[in-house]
């Protein structure tokens, strides 16, 4: 609940491309379309973003946000839980102290509390990290003490969250370990067996991308009605070439940047904790060092070597790592004293003052509300457009925003929108076709694989009678994003 408050005062009420949100038009405009989004499509998290929608409270945006937020709130309670079920003493009064403190540094992490309050999946990948961890260490504790029910629920859950992100792949060596140990302790093979079905029953969320991609929305990326289609979009084929598209230069940049972005996080307390708690806690398996040690790794190293500027998302469970080391080196900590002297909690004490100190500082920096320059841009530049205007845009900042209020919202429905750089694809010109039966494109190319730059462009041409205009972001000292008609307006708008 007290993540839930302060993440609801920092959330704008209007579409804003604050803490990496660049594609929240994409999301929203293929949630109130029920469409199909950029790759990976994100089955898991369009079907909670339809359901959300169907909520009587606050605006299409809002209820879009509460997909982010609702998750990561849980997410914070969800941890603690963890925290307490399988690492601090079951008796002891300072167990829920302990647990309670490490929820809220999870949920309270600048990166976590960014993401909660934006139109984007990864608020949402946040509880799938906590049931992943969950799985792991219910397999490694003690499992045939547990109801073989909970090992349903977090494998059919599991499966969910690969429909939200299928970097939670990552987590399966982990698991795979844990059942092999699991096995070892005398777990019944049959119950891996059902819990592998019911991850099968959870990756069905991806029967819904072929389903509306069938019904060709306005927003439906890789036409995924067919085998092909539908593999280049799960399988993220547009960007798979990102990954090692780094310089050498860059990655030695980003494994420095990545210390810098851990005292963000925790500060240098925090990060003396964690390492506290990584080296000193005495574990019940040997196992769980490593694999703690191997989750925080493997999606670090992948957010480094990931050639893209928002790659540091993905390193969300190293932070959910990290906060829970931050956690194991409480109850070694309380446990210090020098000369009958309570060092150990003198230094939580302090601790505990130096994160209640930086969450005015988290406040301030993620807060979305002034920074709405998305939603200025559309509300300023579709009412300016002439009527019956054909809108070529160039890139994901200048079209996302559109396509949420021109397809989502139903602003100018008089209007053509497209964007140029997408015009290669067969699927895009399908999809534009049947969206715009009243104005002439050219036939779509084939194959399927084949490339056509000037197909776009060419729609200029077919459509003589109506004013066509062009948009361009530029970048010099600040952002420009200029619109041109064939009219001869010249429509400008700054992004601050």
């Amino acid at each position: 609940m007290i993540t839930g408050c302060l993440y609801l005062f920092t959330t704008s009420a209007r579409l804003t491309s604050a803490n990496y949100a660049i594609d929240s038009g994409d999301f929203l405009a293929a949630i109130l379309t029920a469409g199909v989004p950029h790759p990976t499509g994100y089955p898991t998290y369009m079907l909670l973003g339809i359901l959300f929608q169907k909520l009587p409270i606050g605006s299409q945006y809002i209820r879009a946000i509460l997909v982010s937020l609702v998750p990561a709130a849980l997410s914070s309670g969800l941890f603690a839980l963890l925290l307490r079920k399988f690492f601090l003493p079951k008796k002891h009064w300072s167990t829920f102290i302990f647990s309670l403190f490490v929820g809220l540094i999870w949920g309270l992490s600048p990166f976590l509390w960014s993401q909660a309050i934006i139109v984007e999946v990864h608020g949402l990948q946040s509880i799938f990290i906590i049931i992943a961890l969950w799985w792991v260490f219910e397999l490694m504790e003690n499992p045939i003490q547990n109801s073989y029910l909970n090992f349903y629920l977090l494998s059919l859950f599991f499966g969910m969250g690969l429909g939200n992100h299928i970097t939670l792949s990552f987590f399966l060596p982990a698991v795979l370990l844990a059942a092999i140990k699991a096995m070892r302790n005398g777990f019944p093979k049959r119950i891996l067996f059902y819990q592998f079905l019911f991850l099968l029953i959870g990756l069905l969320v991806y029967v819904y991308i072929p389903f509306r991609a069938n019904q060709i929305p306005p927003i439906n990326w890789g036409n995924a009605s067919n085998w092909d289609g539908f593999w280049w979009l799960v399988s993220g084929r547009p960007y798979q070439n990102l990954v090692f598209d780094i310089s050498s230069a860059k990655v030695i940049s980003r494994i420095s940047a990545l210390a810098f972005f851990l005292r963000q996080q925790f500060g240098v307390t925090g990060i003396i904790l964690a390492m506290v708690g990584l080296v000193q806690f005495n574990f019940n398996s040997k196992l769980t060092r490593p694999i703690l040690l191997y989750l925080f790794f493997v999606f670090s190293i992948f957010a480094i070597i990931y050639g893209t500027d928002d790659s540091v998302t993905y390193l969300l469970t190293p932070i959910a790592v990290f906060a829970l080391w931050i956690g194991l080196a409480l109850p070694v900590l309380f446990s210090w004293t020098w000369k009958k002297i309570p060092v150990g909690s003198i230094l939580l004490s302090l601790s505990a003052i130096s994160f209640m100190v930086s969450i005015p500082v988290t406040f301030r920096n993620v807060d979305t509300h002034s920074k709405t320059a998305p939603a200025d841009f559309a509300e300023t530049i579709l009412p300016q457009l002439p009527p019956n205007a054909i809108l070529a845009s160039s890139s994901d900042p200048d079209s996302f925003p559109l396509w949420y209020y021109h397809f989502g919202l139903g602003w100018r429905p008089d209007l053509t929108l497209f964007t140029l750089p997408l015009t290669q694809f067969r699927w895009y010109q399908e999809t534009l076709i049947h969206t715009y039966p009243a104005i002439q494109f050219p036939e779509p190319i084939l194959p399927i694989s084949n490339n056509s730059q000037d197909w776009g462009e060419r729609v200029s041409a077919l459509n003589p009678n109506l004013p066509y205009c062009t948009s361009s972001v530029l970048k010099a000292e600040s952002t420009k994003i200029q619109i041109a008609c064939s009219t001869g307006e010249i429509i400008n708008f700054i992004v601050n």
